[in-house]
């Protein structure tokens, strides 16, 4: 009969370098020290550096706008200074001779009452229908058949121009004798509805606005004129 021999085969506990002994004491491990004052999280430094690049960042990028916005600027100067060189000076034009105008009569009516192929002289400084030649502002030829009448300006006018309309004063009538005058020999068909303007050589000068009324069949028309005086 075998004999069974346990066999414990667990390890040896480790010797206790310092031993329960009241007489000799277990040193005390050193304790780790807590700094005084308030604490701080680890990331809370990292975070401030973080958020001044990013704002050092912001200045740099306006920094450059800047920058940008005044170099166009100098550019865009530069060149409107070059184009206002290189333009050329404006020329001196001398001031227009002042005129005024008053007005010396209005709508006034002017007949014509001749023959076939016959001649009659208008003044208009009075104004008066069947003048002297010399005195003449318009001279009015009649024709003979289907051949319309005829004004031309007379020995007493200074100048004249057919016009489109009576909406005309003074100054527009002196602007049209100036931009579009009748010429040396020229004549202006007697139609109704027809438009002159003419300025006389007299002392004072009047300027004279002309409208064909009505037209006869035997070398009758009828008229009616404005005059204004020309100072200055």
């Amino acid at each position: 009969m075998s004999t069974f021999r346990a066999t414990n085969n667990t390890p040896p506990k480790a010797r206790d370098p310092y031993p329960l002994n009241p007489a000799k004491p277990r040193p005390e491990e050193p304790e780790t020290p807590i700094p005084d004052g308030p604490t701080e999280r680890i990331n809370g430094r990292s975070g401030k550096r973080c958020g001044m690049a990013f704002v050092a960042t912001l200045f740099a990028l306006f920094a450059l706008n800047v920058a940008g916005v005044a170099i166009f600027v100098s550019w865009r100067a530069s060149n409107l200074a070059r184009v206002a060189l290189d333009r050329p000076a404006p020329v001196a034009v001398a001031p227009a001779r002042s005129e005024s105008f008053d007005v010396s009569y209005a709508q006034e009516p002017l007949r014509v009452q001749v023959g076939c192929s016959a001649v009659m002289f208008l003044d208009l400084d009075e104004p008066r229908s069947n003048a002297e030649e010399k005195a003449g502002d318009l001279r009015y030829d009649s024709r003979c058949g289907d051949q319309p009448p005829s004004l031309t300006l007379g020995s007493g006018a200074a100048g004249g121009s057919q016009v489109r309309s009576t909406d005309l004063d003074a100054a527009g009538c002196a602007r049209a004798i100036r931009t579009s005058p009748i010429g040396p020999g020229a004549s202006v068909p007697v139609r109704k509805g027809s438009v002159l303007c003419v300025l006389t050589e007299a002392t004072p000068a009047r300027m004279v606005l002309v409208e064909i009324m009505d037209v006869g069949k035997t070398g009758t028309a009828g008229m009616r004129a404005t005059s204004w005086k020309v100072a200055g």
